[in-house]
């Protein structure tokens, strides 16, 4: 069998030679200032690589694949950062010296929440980690990069028989030989169907990912019907994760509830979009008890990483950046408490008894990008398997031939919760002790108002985006949910005024205009707000829209100085 070389992968594969970050002075021996978070060393390398039970490939395939266009492996620290992943040296969780957020489970490997969540920005040749923060991750040119590797080792007989060299010595049997093939085959199957189900006419580049399509397109292909899936095509920010634990409600569109089991359910989520493996055939405890959906999934560790998030303290602004100007700043607060305070609520970000209610805007009011919003409960499927279940497993309604693909997705998630009981209880012990009221939805605030009990994940309240507050904000440009403003100053102007395209791919950080280096180059991704699920409009806070007075030029600085405070 012939496979595709890699000039014919154009439509999914990406080659970093053509989209790679300007890398030559980032090595595996920086140092880089971390700053004070409330964890510690052993809190970060549970974090970092803590199984949470995604399963990518299998671990010794990944550990001895080659690039695609040469014969260094693909996991050289170089090439890994070329896709935003952050080299580390070796630990007891972390043997092979692997990048953060890519770690074992079982004979796999799988990505961690840290991948996503751990961030380094440079400022003048100082490098500096910011825990739990939006990481610089392009997941999508990993995965392509991945595709393409397996791609030519299948089509190249010298990358084969290296590769086999590596993983079975010198004289191996032929059953050896065709196994080992097979099993890469297997994977490029894989990999190709991956790409094909969460196809995007519209890059996400470095920053972002669409999440929620990755999940529900996931539900969609469990149901094993053939091609039931839609395209994910609303990429958003990775959002800072400081907070999330003490917050009512999370996700960008505020649809999980930390209330009850609601974080646990949250992050068994997260992993089944981030390849863990569900069977989604009953699985009967003693021959009669319902045992749920059993999984790949690590829930007790899932809990372990909610617990070392929720110790996780926001940064502030760094020693190595220019002093914060307090007059300017101290004239920027009054401009925050008439322009911002009324979402973005003041906290203690240091208390460990704070608990968060969240402001929600719906999309009439934002009136930023809607595709993110309305794709999470747009997008539909045939349900296949589960068309006589249940949506919340052992309730609610039947899913019937069709319906959307979030319901599929709740069916599972509570499968999988059925399937560890114990967790599921210890769950709702932890919400409780981080101030979550006994309740499935606690009290949810949308557009300045407490909306009516039972409406809290209605239609009306999930077309709407998320505001939280600020503390930390200076380190998570690109801003707005999709990352169409590339920095805090252009965040303030109208949206006429905003840059309709910029740059990513440095990761060199602007002090003043709280962003990064908008800067061209050969390494860079080109962020084109005119594509769908990239509009930069909306929240136009300061502009004088909202019956707000407009911010002068002068004052617009004096906000952003403010915002370095928090």
């Amino acid at each position: 069998m012939r496979y595709f070389k890699l000039s014919v992968l154009t439509s999914f594969l990406v080659l970093p030679a053509m989209m790679n970050l300007a890398i030559a002075e980032l090595t595996s021996d920086r140092e880089p200032v971390f700053l004070e978070q409330n964890w510690n060393d052993d809190d970060r390398d549970y974090f970092y690589f803590t199984d949470q039970g995604s399963r990518l490939i299998p671990y010794d395939i990944f550990l001895n694949l080659e690039q695609a266009d040469n014969v260094e492996l693909l996991r050289d620290n170089k090439n890994m950062m070329s896709f935003g992943f952050l080299p580390v040296s070796k630990t007891d969780n972390n043997p092979d010296a692997l990048p953060i957020g890519i770690t074992r489970n079982k004979d796999y490997m799988g990505i961690t929440c840290a991948a996503c969540h751990t961030q380094e920005i440079k400022y003048k040749d100082q490098f500096i980690r910011i825990d739990g923060g939006q990481s610089f991750l392009d997941l999508r040119l990993f995965l392509s990069e991945l595709t393409g590797s397996i791609a030519s080792t299948l089509n190249d007989p010298d990358k084969f028989s290296r590769f086999e060299t590596r993983l079975l010595g010198e004289k191996p049997t032929q059953q050896k030989k065709d196994e080992l093939k097979t099993a890469l085959e297997k994977q490029f199957d894989k990999r190709m169907s991956y790409e094909k189900i969460n196809h995007s006419s519209t890059p996400y580049g470095f920053t972002r990912l669409d999440a929620f399509g990755a999940i529900l397109n996931k539900a969609l292909s469990a149901t094993q019907v053939p091609d039931n899936f839609n395209e994910a095509n609303a990429a958003t920010s990775i959002p800072y994760i400081w907070d999330s634990p003490q917050s009512d409600y999370v996700e960008w569109n505020g649809s999980q509830s930390n209330a009850g089991v609601g974080a646990l359910a949250r992050n068994l989520g997260e992993v089944i979009g981030v390849f863990g493996e569900v069977t989604t055939e009953t699985t009967k405890w003693l021959g009669f008890i319902d045992g749920g959906y059993p999984s790949s999934i690590q829930a007790k560790n899932l809990r372990g990483l909610e617990h070392i998030t929720a110790k996780l303290h926001s940064p502030l602004w760094p020693e190595q950046f220019p002093a914060i100007d307090e007059q300017l700043a101290q004239v920027g607060r009054g401009l925050y408490e008439q322009q911002c305070l009324q979402c973005h609520v003041d906290i203690n970000r240091t208390d460990p008894d704070r608990y968060i209610q969240v402001r929600m805007s719906t999309l009439g009011e934002v009136k930023t990008d809607p595709l993110m919003a309305e794709n999470a409960i747009g997008h539909r499927g045939k349900t296949g398997i589960f068309e006589n279940r249940k949506q919340f497993y052992f309730a609610g309604p039947e899913l019937g031939k069709e319906n959307r693909a979030i319901y599929v997705a709740n069916n599972i998630m509570i499968g999988v919760l059925k399937n560890n009981p114990l967790q599921a209880q210890l769950a709702k012990r932890d919400a409780k002790k981080l101030g979550h009221p006994d309740v499935v939805h606690p009290p949810k605030y949308v557009d300045g108002e407490i909306i009516e009990h039972g409406q809290e994940v209605s239609d009306h309240a999930l077309l709407a985006y998320k505001a939280r507050p600020l503390n930390g904000v200076w380190s998570s440009a690109p801003y707005l949910h999709n990352g169409a403003v590339h920095n805090m100053y252009q965040l303030l102007l109208p949206q006429a005024e905003r840059d309709t395209e910029f740059y990513l791919g440095s990761w060199e950080y602007d002090p003043q205009t709280l962003g990064y280096v908008n800067k061209a180059s050969e390494d860079s991704f080109l962020f084109d707000t005119s594509l769908p699920g990239n509009s930069n409009a909306g929240h136009e806070y300061g502009s004088g829209a909202y019956g707000l007075p407009p911010l002068t030029e002068e004052q617009r600085w004096a906000l952003v100085e403010y915002l370095k405070t928090l």
